[in-house]
């Protein structure tokens, strides 16, 4: 957040909506709440299957990584990945996102 310092105060409430993309940068959390949203929203994008065995990942030079549990959930999603990322597009903008890419990462189905 930007203090100005021997500034006159104006004392008057400053919305919160009016701070949060200064406090968003100024953390350095643009991404993770970027992706926190999409996360938020995925089952809309893919359904309601496919939302159960892959997960918004990470966020990388434009490209939206998302982890896939088998490669035959991967090939689905890459089938439909024009559909979800226009999707994004008209949620989030055209500028956040270029690409999907999906990566199989299998999970353990028993704990250790």
């Amino acid at each position: 957040m930007k203090f100005r310092i021997g500034c006159e105060r104006n004392n008057r409430i400053v919305l919160f909506s009016d701070i949060l993309p200064d406090v968003i940068d100024e953390l350095d959390v643009g991404d993770s709440f970027f992706i926190e949203n999409i996360r938020d929203r995925w089952e809309s994008y893919v359904g309601k299957i496919l939302s159960a065995h892959s997960n918004p990942d990470r966020l990388f030079m434009k490209i939206l990584f998302v982890k896939v549990d088998h490669s035959a959930y991967a090939n689905e999603l890459s089938l439909y990945s024009g559909n979800i990322l226009n999707k994004i597009k008209n949620d989030f903008g055209p500028h956040l996102i270029n690409a999907v890419r999906f990566e199989v990462i299998k999970k353990s189905r028993y704990r250790k």
